[in-house]
């Protein structure tokens, strides 16, 4: 029997490589192999990349299924989507740390735990914020932005396409260029995020910009190899590069995981590891250092497939224990 949406089990696929590649990045960088090819490439990391293809994916999906529903619905099912899971995630993590430090005020007054459970304390210590992060990136409060944002965005695609595109790409090239953001690093920018999530809701808007032809194969080959492997010369910084690799292997996978069909079970399987994606996220980078602390670097495959496992066990926990809270 065959799945009926395979384009949905190509976007799981997109979504499982993309957690592996930041997963990989900061296993690399915590282990201090951040000259490892499953850390950088010759213009940058492998966790921007992934981030990338994140944004796209988010802004493909949020479009696809959430044009046409009405605002009460969409804020419930966006907050029951990343809020549980965050909160349960960050009181497991907060109360280990907490024994493991022998206090339970280390990340200053007990009152900046609400920035945590809002979901934006690791993006506030950009602007030298103490707080008490300990799961997730930045990237939870880019993707809260960017909920928020599509409110005004899918009116926007509808209405004046052509000038918000300009807007967004002038506004992701200032930033670029002259840094908007002094304290934020470039990957981490509300710009550069709109710029990818508005992207993937073009993707979805005109279908015709995913489809395959072999210009446009071809285009995506050489970019993707020549970002990935020549030193290229800066444009402000290096951002532009990451975000176009990132592009170009979206629109690769894409192309070639839509060309397969996938049984019942292999579809479960993939709907299964995308559907704990963002647990992984929220907790991956506490594993790591926990595993890393316990086994060392000497035997780093052991401790990278351990760390991994565990991510896994623990996020699928977190996943079926908030997944009564979802929107059915």
């Amino acid at each position: 029997m065959t799945v009926q949406s395979n384009r949905k089990s190509q976007f799981d696929i997109i979504r499982i490589l993309a957690i592996l590649m930041i997963f990989n990045y900061h296993f690399c960088m915590e282990i201090g192999a951040s000259e490892s090819i499953f850390c950088v490439y010759k213009n940058g990391g492998w966790g921007s990349v992934g981030t990338s293809i994140f944004f796209l994916l988010s802004g493909y999906l949020i479009h696809m299924g959430s044009k046409n529903s009405n605002i009460i619905t969409y804020i419930k099912k966006r907050f029951l989507s990343i809020y549980p899971a965050l909160w349960l995630s960050f009181i497991l993590v907060y109360l280990l740390t907490s024994i493991n430090r022998n206090n339970y005020f280390w990340g200053g007054e007990i009152w900046r735990i609400v920035l945590s459970f809002i979901g934006v304390d690791t993006y506030l210590q950009y602007y030298y914020v103490p707080t008490y992060s300990c799961v997730g990136e930045w990237f939870t409060a880019m993707i809260l932005f960017l909920y928020v944002s599509y409110l005004l965005l899918r009116i926007f695609i509808k209405k004046c396409p052509a000038i918000t595109t300009i807007v967004i790409t002038i506004l992701y090239f200032a930033e670029c260029i002259k840094g908007i953001h002094p304290t934020v690093p470039a990957d981490a920018s509300i710009f550069t995020g709109l710029m990818l999530f508005w992207l993937g809701m073009l993707m979805q808007e005109y279908p015709v910009i995913l489809e395959a032809t072999y210009l446009k194969t071809a285009l995506a080959l050489i970019t993707g190899i020549a970002v990935a492997f020549i030193q290229l010369p800066f444009i402000g910084n290096v951002l532009p590069w990451k975000n176009l690799l990132g592009i170009s292997i979206f629109y690769l996978l894409n192309m070639i995981f839509s060309k397969f069909s996938y049984n019942t079970n292999v579809g479960k399987i993939l709907k299964f590891f995308s559907s704990i994606s963002f647990a992984v996220y929220l907790v991956h980078h506490f594993i790591i250092k926990q595993m890393i602390g316990r086994f060392g670097i000497e035997q780093y495959l052991f401790t990278y497939l351990f760390s991994l496992l565990i991510s896994v066990i623990t996020a699928s926990a977190i996943t079926k224990i908030t997944a009564n809270f979802k929107l059915k």
